[in-house]
């Protein structure tokens, strides 16, 4: 633009020149004119071709750069409905997974109750297991102290009879006349045999007739010799003072072992029945002793193996509620839950195997429990 008003300027001061000028100015005018135009015409061929060449880039440039925005838009617009459909499809995930914890809490809570109910029933049960057990335990204790009062009357008879025997009068026994001597015999339940005075030996007389032993006394003979111009009779227990019939002497010895070393052996012995009263024998001695628990858990292995296992229950019952602190308190839990398998009831099983594995988790017996529950 500017060249194109240097143009025109130009033109004019030629126009105002040609008028006072002179024919070689004029001509000088024209040359400069030429020259001028022939510079324009440069300028137009060289500058507005590299302006447009420029502004054919720019707008290439340009055209480039909108492609590029519309790309980049298209991706954008592209990354955002991805993300909306990510942002439904978490929603609706979110929406399923609280309906399944919901789902799943839900029957957790009824399996919980009905759990609860069935430890409910089965406490029951075993309430009134343990109760009628308590009441024949109860019987079984009356009958043997029974049996203790009758055997301790018979004891006092027997001591009275003995009493009776070394009270009742003597009966002289005839020796032959050649003897010089005379032989005494005094029955004397309080002394062992001993010689007193002792003399030369002269002929015996008849022996004495034999005294009887009883638990509750045992006779001895006292016999002194004393030397006499005369004779003398021989004093002896009379036949008719001895009764016709034994009182104790045929009774069994009793045993040096305790009740509990007796049943151990009677357990090994599979005689179950004489291995329970001996456990029970020895529970009622010490209920509280050392061996307390592990005379209630044999007494429900004897019943266990006799095939008594509701009676074998309430034994390991006693072990678990009395003894938890016992090492037995496992062994007992297995048992007793071998016990309600034995009886078909599994559902019990399993619960009292679940409450082994979670109270002793790390023992042998949780381990079996596993193995059995898996089975059930």
């Amino acid at each position: 633009m500017k060249n194109i008003r240097n143009f025109a300027v130009a033109s004019c001061s030629l126009l105002l020149l040609t008028q006072c000028a002179s024919q070689d100015e004029i001509r000088d005018l024209q040359y400069q004119l030429r020259s001028v135009n022939q510079k324009v015409e440069d300028v137009k061929t060289n500058t507005v071709s590299q302006m447009q060449k420029r502004q054919a880039s720019s707008v290439s440039k340009i055209d480039q750069v909108e492609d590029d925005t519309q790309r980049l838009k298209s991706s954008i617009e592209e990354t955002s409905s991805q993300t909306q459909q990510f942002r439904e499809h978490t929603k609706e995930s979110i929406a399923q997974l609280q309906k399944s914890i919901e789902s799943t809490r839900a029957d957790h809570d009824a399996k919980i109750s009905e759990m609860n109910q069935k430890i409910a029933v089965l406490d029951e049960k075993l309430n009134q297991v343990a109760e009628s057990f308590g009441k024949a335990q109860q019987a079984k204790i009356s009958e043997a102290e029974k049996r203790a009062q009758e055997a301790a009357k018979k004891a006092e008879e027997a001591k009275q009879r003995a009493a009776a025997i070394s009270s009742a009068p003597a009966v002289v026994a005839p020796i032959t006349p050649s003897s010089a001597q005379t032989a005494v015999v005094n029955v004397n339940p309080s002394t062992k045999k001993t010689k007193v005075a002792s003399t030369p030996v002269v002929p015996e007389a008849p022996p004495a007739p034999k005294t009887v032993e009883t638990t509750a006394t045992k006779k001895s003979v006292e016999t002194t010799t004393t030397k006499k111009g005369a004779e003398q009779p021989a004093v002896a227990q009379p036949a008719a003072a001895v009764p016709a019939q034994k009182t104790t002497e045929n009774a069994p010895a009793a045993s040096s072992s305790d009740p509990f070393s007796q049943g151990m052996n009677q357990f090994k012995s599979k005689n179950y029945k004489e291995a329970y009263k001996s456990f029970e024998q020895n529970l009622s001695a010490n209920p509280k002793g050392s061996q307390a628990a592990k005379t209630l858990f044999y007494m429900g292995e004897s019943l266990y193996n006799q095939g008594e296992y509701d009676l074998a229950i309430l034994d390991y019952q006693k072990v678990i509620s009395n003894h938890g602190s016992d090492g037995l308190a496992s062994s007992a839990l297995l048992k007793q839950g071998m016990s309600f398998e034995k009886l078909t009831d599994h559902e019990t099983a399993k619960i009292i195997y679940k409450k082994l594995i979670s109270d002793h988790g790390n023992s042998p017996e949780a381990t079996q429990a596993k193995e059995r529950l898996g089975k059930l």
